[in-house]
């Protein structure tokens, strides 16, 4: 009776044991079911949420605030002045041109004296205004051994050549400004001078937006 009492027991044992591992089973599957189902709905509510973007505040342009600034050398200047003028006087009679020196700027034409065309060269010392235009004051002219003063020719200058609306002569105070803020671009685009350093071959501009209408 003993021995068949202990047998009963060993195999109620067994089945515990057998019943036991099997809920073990049974719930470590639920908990990953669980784990995969969480997973793949978060996953799914994170793909699927809209996405937040910090947007940039914009910095607004205005007509007073330049674009860009460019630098050029004194020869670029010289090509572009030559290009302008060449276009500019095309339908002229009398020819003119503008070049930068070493520290000086130069005007090359001619006047009609005593019914003879006379070459001169007048040069300048530029200097740039707080309004980004720039002022050219007569310092020297070249013209051979011909006692004719510097107020006459800018005066000629004046009547008889066809100069740019945005060039201001003064042949009493023998001061040429280049009035740069009148100046306009194909595009509508104006500029002003920041800085004209002859000297060390350093020209600067700022390029500005038309005026909004």
């Amino acid at each position: 009776m003993q021995a068949k009492k202990r047998s009963l027991q060993r195999n109620a044992a067994k089945q515990k044991a057998v019943r036991t591992g099997i809920n073990w089973w049974k719930w470590l599957f639920l908990i990953l079911v669980g784990l995969l189902l969480g997973t793949g709905i978060w996953f799914t509510k994170t793909a699927l949420m809209p996405v937040k973007i910090n947007s940039t505040p914009q910095t607004t342009m205005t007509s007073k605030d330049p674009v860009f600034t460019v630098k050029v050398t004194k020869n670029s200047a010289n090509r572009i002045m030559a290009h302008y003028l060449k276009s500019y006087l095309k339908d002229s009679k009398i020819k003119y041109a503008v070049t930068l020196g070493t520290n000086e700027a130069a005007l090359s034409g001619s006047f009609k004296f005593l019914g003879n065309a006379v070459k001169f060269q007048l040069t300048f010392d530029p200097l740039v205004l707080k309004n980004g235009d720039v002022l050219l004051k007569a310092k020297n002219l070249n013209i051979g051994a011909l006692p004719v003063p510097i107020s006459f020719v800018m005066s000629y200058i004046g009547n008889s050549y066809k100069i740019p609306k945005w060039v201001s002569l003064d042949s009493k105070a023998g001061t040429v400004v280049l009035k740069l803020t009148q100046f306009k671009l194909q595009n509508g685009m104006t500029l002003k001078a920041n800085k004209l350093d002859l000297t060390n071959d350093d020209l600067e501009f700022a390029v500005y937006l038309p005026d909004e209408e």
